[in-house]
């Protein structure tokens, strides 16, 4: 199949990078030459083209993109797009997006997709071939693609080894606020602290262990593609925002109160719920089917 990726940082390659490893011919498109260069040079692309020639050539075309471009880029993808193929983004907020695309006349054509996967890291230099390996992978308002469209994307994403799961667009943002969005932007907050710059305090290296390093892991993350996340799913994070300081101000009530019964009440609720949470305590099911199976997923 020809594939084409829009975007070749850390996601576009890495996809790239799997497909390529499944037989696909990987055509990239971004605005950034060196980026271009690199995804070629590790292996995220088999060739690059401009992006008129690079869509209307595709059976497949990935937007791996910010969700601000996701949202500029997807409506001329689908003015150009050849009948038949198929268009999916990659984006962390869903809603706005599929607004956008719903009033199209090629709607069909297009599935939104969002991998539960990546890391702190961002570029084409960061990419590795088994980034989407086993993660899971979402597929909003599955109903407005077409059976086509979707099994394309499904047989993309069983060849990669992702998991699935279905989901409403709307409620898809509501979830996602608290899950990722919440703990990306707990961790710019902790890592941003004024402490941290002091040059009177020089020894946070050495004293911060684990804890502190993995609290402060996604600070890591590029300002460019997680600003426009929160600005689209603002609404539901602002108010897990305040959900999250209330609960702060109520622990540092307790600690201030000397208040050692509730204290331990809410450490062992959050020793419950990081049973609960934990990914590996709770490995979803495989929704996408083993390698061999019948192709046709989705009628």
């Amino acid at each position: 199949m020809k594939v084409t990726i829009i975007g070749t940082g850390l996601m576009g390659c890495s996809l790239g990078m799997a497909l390529k490893k499944n037989g696909h011919h990987v055509t990239g498109v971004d605005q950034n030459p060196v980026h271009l260069e690199k995804a070629l040079f590790i292996g995220g692309i088999d060739d690059y083209k401009e992006f008129d020639d690079a869509v209307k050539e595709a059976s497949l075309v990935v937007l791996c993109v910010p969700v601000d471009a996701v949202k500029n880029l997807l409506l001329p993808v689908l003015d150009i797009l050849s009948p038949g193929a198929v268009v999916m983004d990659m984006g962390s907020t869903k809603a706005e997006i599929c607004s956008a695309a719903n009033n199209h006349p090629k709607r069909e054509q297009y599935v939104a997709v969002h991998p539960m996967a990546g890391v702190e890291h961002s570029g084409p230099m960061a990419a590795h071939v088994d980034l989407y390996f086993q993660a899971r992978v979402i597929i909003c308002d599955a109903q407005k693609s077409s059976t086509p469209s979707l099994n394309i994307v499904l047989e993309i994403l069983q060849e990669i080894r992702m998991k699935v799961i279905f989901m409403d667009s709307e409620d898809h943002d509501r979830q996602l606020a608290l899950v990722s969005h919440l703990p990306q932007f707990i961790a710019y907050a902790l890592a941003s602290l004024n402490d941290f710059s002091s040059e009177d305090n020089k020894d946070w290296v050495q004293l911060g262990g684990g804890g502190l390093q993995s609290s402060i892991r996604l600070g890591k993350s590029a300002a460019e593609m997680w600003i426009p996340i929160f600005d689209q799913n603002k609404g539901h994070l602002i108010e897990y925002i305040d959900k999250y300081m209330a609960k702060l101000s109520d622990l540092k009530i307790m600690v201030q109160n000397n208040q050692h019964i509730e204290m331990n009440d809410n450490i062992k609720t959050a020793n419950t719920n990081y049973e609960k949470l934990n990914y590996r305590n709770n490995k979803p099911r495989p929704f996408v089917p083993d390698k061999g199976a019948s192709r046709v997923f989705y009628s």
